[in-house]
C-alpha cells in the first residue's frame, strides 16, 4: 500500500482509446511461519516378531528361532509432524504440489514466505530435513535464498 500517494480509489484516466492505471496493489505474499525446532526430520524404529505364537513354537518356528531369523526391524526417518501439517496445508491453499512418492519433489505453484524465506512459482519446495540444512548453510554462508536449492 502506498500511503500519502493520493491514488489510492482513483479511477483510471481514460486519454482517448488508451486506459492508464495510476495505481496498481502489489501482489500479495502470504508469509507463513513454524518454529525452527519443527524443521527437521524424526527418526523411527519399529521392531517386528515372525513367530505367531511364541508359548506353542511350531518346528518351523523353532527352526527359525535358532537361525535367528524370528525378528527384524526398521528405521526410517519422516518430517516432524508440525511440518506436515504446514506441507498439507500449503498443499490444500494451493501454494504447493506434493509428491507423495519420493522426497523433495514438491513443486510451488505461487509464490509464499516461509520463516522469511521466499519460494518462488516452479522452484522445489524440499523436505523438512532438506530445508532444515538449506536454512543453516544460508545462515553460515550469508545465502539470499534456499529456494529452488
Amino acid at each position: 500500500m502506498v500511503e500519502g500517494s493520493g491514488l489510492l480509489n482513483r479511477p483510471p484516466v481514460k486519454t482517448g482509446a488508451q486506459v492508464r492505471i495510476l495505481y496498481a496493489p502489489p501482489k500479495y505474499i502470504m508469509h507463513f511461519t513454524i518454529p525452527e525446532e519443527y524443521i527437521t526430520d524424526v527418526v523411527v524404529h519399529t521392531e517386528h516378531d515372525f513367530i505367531k505364537d511364541r508359548n506353542n513354537p511350531t518346528h518351523e518356528d523353532l527352526i527359525t528361532i535358532l537361525k535367528g531369523y524370528d525378528k527384524g526391524s526398521s528405521t526410517y526417518s519422516k518430517d516432524h509432524d508440525e511440518f506436515t501439517k504446514l506441507r498439507n496445508q500449503l498443499e490444500a491453499e494451493g501454494y504447493i504440489k506434493c509428491e507423495r512418492g519420493w522426497w523433495n519433489g514438491d513443486r510451488v505453484l505461487k509464490p509464499f514466505n516461509l520463516n522469511g524465506w521466499r519460494f518462488k512459482k516452479n522452484h522445489k519446495f524440499p523436505c523438512a530435513s532438506a530445508l532444515k540444512s538449506s536454512n543453516s548453510c544460508a545462515k553460515k554462508y550469508g545465502w539470499k535464498s534456499i529456494s529452488n536449492l
